[in-house]
């Protein structure tokens, strides 16, 4: 297997885990010790409420709960900010892949192992839904130079039968394969997921001219209904970048224009 499938499988098998808990998944990437797992939600609750102590904030269901104003951000070890704008929407830079996006308000972002990572443990939308408590403990295993950006839909209108929606921003290392080629790549859900249907597969263009690759694919959740992936690839010097959404298929409609609306300003610019 290449690396690069590697990541392709790791990327549905986590997110899905995320969606139902229990479909199978392949290993992730990086294995905790034994027992080190089941403590990660409560060291990052108590790890919230230090931050919290020292730097107060209201846990309420927005994305801004955890971001405050920031007209100079801090570019994290693993080259990437966050900046919070007037509007409430923020602004995600990628220093070290050259690309930014700005994120509508009711997303929370979440980057591995950063400041908001573990504040987002104390907030009320975290803690009523185990659920997305489950995500952010999976998410902490994941590697940060692939994985580089998570939003969590934090809109009540947008929640469907407690199936949560996400997006993922995936960087993968480069194997030499071009978009057509990934264009021609079987699904790794296709042979794991029961109920399992490819939807489509087309290249289109973003509104400031990259050339990108849209596929889309359901299958049956445990719990209620259908799940709908739309992933978008993004060709890149480092690698293929990937947008991937995962939401409740019957509602998907209520969240795609969001997700456009993500996918379509992302740009990038000479790291």
């Amino acid at each position: 297997m290449k690396p690069t499938f590697l990541y392709s499988f790791l990327i549905g098998s986590f997110i899905l885990g995320f969606a139902s808990g229990c479909e199978r998944s392949a290993p992730a990437p990086v294995v905790n010790p034994p027992g080190v797992e089941t403590s990660l939600a409560s060291t990052a609750r108590a790890f919230a409420k230090q931050t919290e102590a020292a730097n107060p904030f209201t846990a309420t269901p927005s994305p801004t709960a955890t971001l405050t104003l920031t007209p100079t951000p801090k570019i994290s070890l693993n080259g990437m900010s966050l900046a919070v704008k007037e509007d409430k929407s923020t602004l995600f830079t990628d220093h070290r892949l050259g690309y930014q996006l700005t994120i509508p308000p009711g997303w929370m972002p979440i980057r591995i192992n950063e400041d908001e990572f573990y504040k987002a443990f104390a907030q009320d939308f975290v803690l009523e839904n185990p659920m997305i408590s489950n995500f952010l403990t999976n998410l902490e295993k994941q590697d940060p130079d692939h994985f580089r950006l998570s939003l969590l839909d934090m809109q009540p209108e947008h929640t469907d039968a407690g199936l949560a929606t996400a997006i993922t921003v995936v960087l993968q290392a480069d194997d030499g394969r071009t978009l057509d080629d990934w264009a021609k790549t079987k699904s790794a859900r296709a042979s794991t997921m029961a109920g399992y249907q490819f939807i489509s597969s087309q290249f289109a263009e973003t509104p400031s001219g990259e050339r990108v690759l849209v596929r889309e694919e359901k299958w049956d959740a445990v719990t209620i209904g259908k799940r709908f992936s739309r992933r978008v690839f993004f060709a890149l010097p480092a690698g293929i970048l990937t947008v991937d959404l995962e939401t409740n298929f019957d509602s998907k409609e209520t969240v795609i224009p969001e997700f456009e609306q993500i996918v379509n300003n992302l740009t990038f610019f000479n790291p």
